[in-house]
C-alpha cells in the first residue's frame, strides 16, 4: 500500500501511517522574515513533480545550503513545519523536525483538484525565523478521479492501495480496479477501519465522508438519496454490480458513472464504484 515516507538522517526508515500534524495557532511568527546572516543554516522545499493527479503520491524533501549535523538544525530551528495553502487559501501544516524528531523525506496524497503553494517555515523560540522559497503545485483530475479510463490496465489485479493524508489521517483512502465479465473497467473506493471502531459507527460516518467527498468534486448527484429511480438507475445502468449492494446515490459525468453503495457481507461497508459512461 502506499504510505507516508519519513526518512531519518543517518538510517533508511519507511514508516507507515504518519499521522503528526501542527496547527499554525501554535506557533507565532512574522511573515516577512529577513535573510539569514552569512553562515547561517538555510534550507529548501524539494518536489518530485509539480502536477499530479488526484490521489498520486507526491514526494517532497528539504536539503539544507551546507552540510549539516542534527546539532545544527537543533541549534538554529526548534521545529521546521511544512505548510501547504490550498486555492480557498486555508492553511494546512505538517510539523517535520522537531526536537530529535526529524524527517527529510515524506509523501502525501492531494484530495481535491486546484492550485496548492507549499513551503517550509523554520521557528525558533515560536517565531518564524526563516522561510523556503515557494512551490506551486496543479493537482488535476482525469475521467474519475486520477485516472483516465483508456489508460486502465488490461489486467487489473484488484490489489488494494491506500493513500496517504498528512492533514487528516481518518480520512486515508483505499481503492482498487478490476475489470467486469464484460470487460468494463471499474474502480472501487472506500475509507478502511484502522482504528477497529464498531462497525456500524465506522459505516455511519465513512458513509457520510464519501458522500461528502464525491460531491465536493463532482456536484450535486443526478439521482440523490431515497429517490425512488435509485435502484432501477443502479441496475439498469451499471455493467458491474456489487454483491449485498443497495445504491445510496448516483452521479454522471461527461465521462463517468459513479455510485455511492452500502455493501452488507458481515458487516456494511461504505463504498463508492464507478466506471465509464460508454461501454466497451
Amino acid at each position: 500500500m502506499k504510505k507516508a515516507i519519513l526518512l531519518p538522517m543517518l538510517c533508511l526508515i519507511a514508516l507507515c501511517g504518519c499521522e503528526k500534524s501542527t496547527e499554525l495557532s501554535e506557533i507565532t511568527g512574522n511573515p516577512e522574515t529577513e535573510t539569514p546572516e552569512n553562515g547561517s543554516l538555510t534550507f529548501q522545499l524539494n518536489a518530485d513533480k509539480t502536477t499530479c493527479n488526484l490521489l498520486d503520491l507526491t514526494t517532497f524533501s528539504i536539503s539544507f545550503n551546507r552540510t549539516v549535523s542534527m546539532w545544527d538544525i537543533s541549534n538554529q530551528f526548534d521545529s521546521i513545519v511544512w505548510i501547504v495553502e490550498d486555492k480557498d487559501k486555508n492553511l494546512h501544516s505538517f510539523r517535520i523536525m522537531e526536537q530529535q524528531e526529524k524527517t527529510f523525506l515524506w509523501s502525501h496524497c492531494f484530495y481535491y483538484p486546484g492550485e496548492y503553494k507549499t513551503y517550509l517555515s523554520g521557528y525558533k523560540d515560536k517565531e518564524e525565523t526563516f522561510r523556503s522559497e515557494t512551490i506551486n503545485l496543479q493537482v488535476v483530475t482525469k475521467d474519475f478521479l486520477g485516472w483516465k479510463w483508456n489508460e486502465f490496465p488490461d489486467e487489473p489485479d484488484q490489489k488494494r492501495t491506500g493513500t496517504v493524508n498528512l492533514f487528516n489521517s481518518d480520512f486515508e483512502l483505499t481503492y482498487y480496479n478490476h475489470l467486469s465479465d464484460n470487460g468494463v473497467p471499474g474502480w472501487n473506493l472506500y475509507i478502511f477501519n484502522s482504528a477497529g471502531e464498531d462497525e456500524q459507527v465506522f459505516y455511519e460516518k465513512s458513509s457520510d465522508v464519501l458522500y461528502r467527498y464525491i460531491t465536493g468534486i463532482y456536484g450535486a448527484p443526478s439521482i440523490d438519496k431515497n429517490s425512488p429511480n435509485l435502484a432501477e438507475a443502479y441496475t439498469a445502468d451499471f455493467d458491474y454490480h456489487h454483491d449485498h449492494a443497495t445504491p445510496l446515490a448516483i452521479w454522471e459525468t461527461d465521462q463517468t458513472r459513479i455510485v455511492q453503495l452500502r455493501i452488507d457481507d458481515s458487516w456494511p461497508i461504505a463504498y463508492i464504484y464507478a466506471e465509464p459512461l460508454s461501454r466497451r
